[in-house]
């Protein structure tokens, strides 16, 4: 019987098994830890953009009270959807300091654990805080906005649609205090559309519009028979979207070649499409003896929005614009700082001499869906 015990204790037949069993749960519990993470910084990237946009809308609305504001704050944390990736939001202040003019947004909230519960972790605190300076009685908002092909997919055209006319109508509600405000829109892809009014401006440089006409030659397969056709699928990128086709596939027997020339016709005209100038003015406002190219046969977005208060204008625009192209966020950005300034090339906006004078702020918001998918193509 003793014998039998020491070997029973020496005995080290299924040692691997025992280890890697007591091992499995903290290395499960490590990856699901990850993946909780991996959700809790969604939720805190959310959640601060939330505390972004109530921040500008409480800090330009003109409302002073304790009441008004926490109404705005709570509307725009539940318009921009943190409370549908949180399990609870805890707390949401706001504070107004008059003397320092500025406004800031405090947001706090708990995110349900799938994983980390194993280990004791039922909830995780998610928080945001964001401060704007109060311009006082002016405020002038470029909105910066992603037209591209990508802002198709999955609802992101539509919900960029609704939160830039959510964010002028609470902006322009500033009005009701007898500020001045204003808003502008750019709409940006590949390119940004100045509108052909600016055609003759200085500060462009646009090749007259004309007709080219070329004799051109193709060849031809009348006699061409296919058999064995089928339909086979293929992906390309449609901005950064990978995005299904078929085409069909057949074994062709060609025949004898037919060749016909002739004369064919074609416009080359302007529609507004303005690119990059060399750089480094690719990254710079002013500077005007260096024109900006004006792109012929090009496609481009609606054209850039001059500031106004009118809401409704504002918020057909918006409605009108479609997704199509490629992101290139440096032409949003720069015509965003053009429209902001006061001076040539597009002269809508108050001087920093007016808007220092009279309190005001100048801002630009950028809404788009991802990076770049394109890089400058300078003249």
């Amino acid at each position: 019987m003793q014998n039998n015990f020491v070997r029973f204790l020496r005995n080290t037949t299924g040692n691997t098994a025992i280890m890697f069993s007591l091992a499995a749960v903290p290395l499960m519990l490590g990856a699901g830890a990850a993946i909780d993470m991996v959700r809790a910084n969604q939720a805190r990237t959310i959640l601060q953009a939330a505390a972004d946009a109530a921040a500008l809308a409480g800090a330009s609305s003109g409302k002073t009270t304790d009441v008004a504001l926490n109404k705005i704050v709570k509307d725009y944390v539940k318009t921009n959807g943190a409370e549908d990736v949180l399990t609870s939001v805890k707390k949401v202040k706001q504070s107004l300091d008059k003397t320092k003019r500025t406004f800031t947004v405090d947001i706090d909230g708990k995110l349900k654990t799938n994983f980390m519960l194993l280990g004791g972790i039922s909830e995780m605190d998610i928080s945001a805080k964001a401060e704007v300076n109060i311009g006082g009685n002016a405020l002038e908002v470029a909105l910066v906005l992603d037209n591209t092909a990508s802002m198709n997919s999955e609802g992101r055209l539509d919900a960029l649609k609704v939160a830039a006319k959510d964010l002028v109508k609470e902006v322009l509600s500033a009005k009701d205090t007898g500020a001045y405000v204003k808003v502008g829109i750019v709409p940006f892809s590949d390119y940004v559309n100045v509108g052909i009014s600016n055609r003759t401006q200085s500060w462009i440089n646009v090749p007259a519009d004309s007709t080219t006409t070329q004799n051109i030659c193709s060849t031809n397969y009348p006699d061409a028979t296919s058999s064995n056709c089928h339909m086979e699928t293929g992906s390309w990128n449609n901005d950064g979207v990978p995005t299904p086709y078929t085409y069909e596939v057949c074994d062709w027997v060609y025949g004898s070649p037919v060749t016909t020339c002739s004369d064919q016709t074609w416009n080359n005209t302007w529609n507004g499409c303005v690119g990059s100038r060399s750089s480094t003015l690719d990254t710079k406002i002013g500077s005007l003896a260096t024109k900006y190219p004006g792109l012929q046969n090009t496609w481009c977005p609606q054209e850039v929005t001059l500031f106004d208060d009118n809401e409704s204008a504002l918020g057909s625009k918006i409605d009108a614009m479609v997704g199509s192209g490629n992101t290139y966020i440096p032409s949003g950005v720069l015509w965003g700082w053009n429209l902001l300034d006061s001076n040539a090339p597009l002269a809508s906006a108050k001087t920093k001499t007016w808007m220092k004078s009279n309190g005001g702020t100048k801002s630009m918001v950028v809404m788009t869906d991802g990076d770049n998918t394109l890089s400058a193509d300078y003249p």
